[in-house]
């Protein structure tokens, strides 16, 4: 199947660059506080059953990954449509 064109209006893909970012945010501080000693765990009815915080934070590593790298396609997108340089 071949590509389908879309319009999407410039203030929602915004909307969504800010949301990737905010999420890679929470992500970096996620797993600040897991170096920081802070631990997660799974449970039920309130008491932890079992340490995730080695789960938690790879999953955390890996959306700073993904988002970083839709991040640069976006920026890289709109620095050559506005004909600046990348820093």
């Amino acid at each position: 199947m071949g590509e389908i064109e879309r319009l999407v209006p410039s203030g929602l893909v915004e909307q969504w660059a800010m949301h990737l970012r905010r999420q890679r945010s929470r992500a970096m501080d996620a797993i600040w506080l897991i170096d920081s000693g802070f631990t997660v765990h799974d449970g039920r009815d309130g008491v932890p059953t079992e340490d995730a915080t080695a789960r938690y934070r790879a999953e955390q590593a890996e959306v700073i990954a993904e988002v970083s790298r839709l991040i640069e396609q976006y920026d890289a997108i709109n620095l050559r449509q506005s004909g600046e340089e990348p820093e």
